[in-house]
């Protein structure tokens, strides 16, 4: 529901632009704004949402972006329609740094690997809905009634996670001097989540341009296309998630990165049948999907204590803001340089360096420290942390070790798994 925020205003573009006489680029403006807000202050939120508490910010992130969409239905000029979107960006800001902090928290092993996992699809599954929903309603709702619209879904969610998750305790864990090097796993997600970001985006955006100029696709059949090839990144989730949960490790699916660039090449090219390239271009965003949703599987392993999951999903939001921001305009760059046989190459460059440090990090968690996903210590009191639970190392390429060395306080049996977590 917090996604479906982020693509509300496109469906209802050409009739805002209308009623507000708003140029192209105010417009985009107020489209972009919310990730903007995100590329600016995700890291600072990961450290307030660390001492205000996830499960609270989860649920306020929620409330202000069902209270600044109500804001947006109402504005009648610019400044207030972008104030309001900035407000629901702070919003989405909240509800994607703690989200995953929330996740990490009420569950363990090999399904919390397919829970963090499954997020990393929400983003192309709202828009989706966001696409299909507000352009059917186009016809018979205003821009005002269609916006005022997705104010209900994040309200109603913050209603029912209220209701249904545990009550989280707050980290007892000892903050421990910083040590060289506490960052650079997530870092490296970090920067490997931007890049991934920024092909997602930008093959997205640019798509559209290259089927009406060079396949003369008429705008039907080109919304059709980009439709298909968005809910691909949501399969390539789904995929992650099915596969993480079945005890593959992460490393495992990184080689599949290297499909992206080879199917760029007939995704931009004219010389195939227009479903060939609508396949392949729905093959990048697949495999473009699964490795993001495989980088968000990968966090808690890559943090030494579990206090730091929540700075850490701030840092990879704002990595990924960045990337999602760049991606259009760098992709616009290539092209008009070297023509649209280049965006294979850019693909090559951005999406290896992704696929390249999920690779290292995911290698490299599994040797060092992974006391941030030790269940005994996040998991909601009352829950039962043996029952089906395995080792994180086994699903997100973490070794049961490492896990057992985290533990600062004695064991109460010495069943490996069972009191000591």
């Amino acid at each position: 529901m917090a996604a479906v925020s982020l693509g509300a205003v496109s469906p209802a573009g050409s009739a805002l632009r209308s009623a507000l006489g708003l140029s192209a680029g105010a417009l985009a403006w107020a489209t972009s704004s919310i990730t903007a807000v995100g590329a600016l202050l995700s890291i600072p939120a990961g450290w307030w949402i660390s001492r205000f508490g996830a499960q609270r910010a989860l649920s306020w992130g929620l409330f202000m972006i069902s209270v600044a969409a109500a804001g947006s239905a109402a504005a009648r000029s610019w400044g207030l329609l972008l104030g309001a979107r900035i407000a629901e960006g702070v919003g989405y800001l909240l509800v994607f740094v703690a989200g995953p902090v929330v996740l990490t928290r009420v569950t363990h092993g090999g399904i919390r690997a397919a829970a963090l996992a499954l997020w990393g699809t929400c983003v192309p599954t709202g828009l989706a809905i966001a696409a299909a929903t507000g352009g059917a309603l186009a016809t018979w709702w205003t821009w005002s009634q269609w916006l005022a619209l997705t104010a209900v879904g994040p309200l109603i969610m913050a209603g029912v996670l209220a209701s249904v998750l545990p009550r989280l305790p707050r980290t007892t864990v000892q903050r421990a001097p910083r040590e060289a090097g506490t960052w650079n796993g997530v870092l490296r997600l970090g920067v490997a989540y931007g890049s991934l970001a920024l092909v997602s985006v930008a093959v997205v955006m640019v798509l559209p341009q290259f089927l009406t100029e060079h396949r003369q696709a008429t705008p039907a059949v080109t919304g059709t296309v980009i439709a298909v090839v968005c809910l691909g990144s949501a399969v390539g989730g789904l995929a992650a998630s099915w596969l993480l949960r079945r005890g593959l490790a992460l490393s495992s699916l990184v080689p599949l990165g290297a499909l992206m660039p080879v199917a760029c090449l007939p995704a931009f090219s004219a010389e195939f049948p227009l479903a060939v390239s609508g396949g392949a271009a729905t093959l990048v965003l697949l495999v473009d999907g699964l490795l993001i949703s495989a980088v968000f599987a990968a966090v808690p392993a890559s943090v030494s204590r579990p206090e730091q999951v929540d700075i850490a999903n701030g840092i990879l939001n704002q990595l990924g803001s960045v990337g999602t921001l760049l991606g259009p305009p760098l992709f616009g760059l290539v092209i008009a340089a070297a023509g649209w046989g280049a965006v294979a190459a850019a693909t090559l460059v951005f999406g290896g360096l992704g696929s390249v440090l999920l690779l290292t990090t995911a290698r490299t968690s599994t040797t060092g420290s992974a006391a941030g996903v030790s269940p005994s210590r996040e998991a909601p009191a009352g829950m039962d942390m043996r029952e089906g639970a395995e080792p994180l190392g086994e699903a997100a390429g973490v070794s049961t070790s490492s896990l057992h060395e985290t533990v600062t306080e004695p064991p109460t049996c010495g069943v490996p798994g069972c009191c000591s977590g």
